[in-house]
């Protein structure tokens, strides 16, 4: 069978025992990605508020209208700062269909993650990702 449908295959056995399979894919256009494509019914891009990951952003849509696979995409926008560069990149990324919201980058939170420390689960930052979850949920289960 096609390379790129090895993974579909294989999660028949598993769709059965979960409500959400998780796929995290590496940021490149390879047949893990087409793999990972064809097996899903969604598409959640978490990235920063970057040129390149729009530009990135738009070559996912480019390489999905390739293989000819419509799934609706989900963004969340991470690490984001109030400065005009995010500020007007963030404008561009909210006109897209599926955008989720955005998640403040946090200093204390970028240390807990380098020092291997416990995250403090009632800052604003972790509603911020509760929110983008409640909102990908709402999304998926209409």
């Amino acid at each position: 069978p096609l390379k790129e449908l090895r993974l579909k295959d294989n999660l028949l056995f598993l769709k059965a025992d979960y409500d959400y399979i998780i796929i995290d894919t590496n940021p490149s256009l390879e047949f893990t990605l087409a793999n990972a494509l064809l097996s899903s019914n969604y598409v959640i891009v978490p990235m920063t508020a970057e040129k390149w990951s729009i530009e990135s952003l738009d070559l996912l849509e480019f390489y999905m209208k390739k293989l000819r696979i419509k799934l609706p995409i989900f963004i969340i926008v991470t690490r984001f700062k109030k400065n005009n560069t995010h500020k007007q990149l963030l404008k561009y990324v909210q006109s897209k269909t599926g955008f989720l919201g955005f998640i403040h980058e946090r200093e204390d939170l970028n240390k807990k993650i380098a020092q291997n420390e416990d995250f403090d689960l009632v800052t604003d930052y972790i509603k911020e990702y509760e929110d983008a979850l409640s909102k990908i949920l709402k999304q998926i289960n209409e």
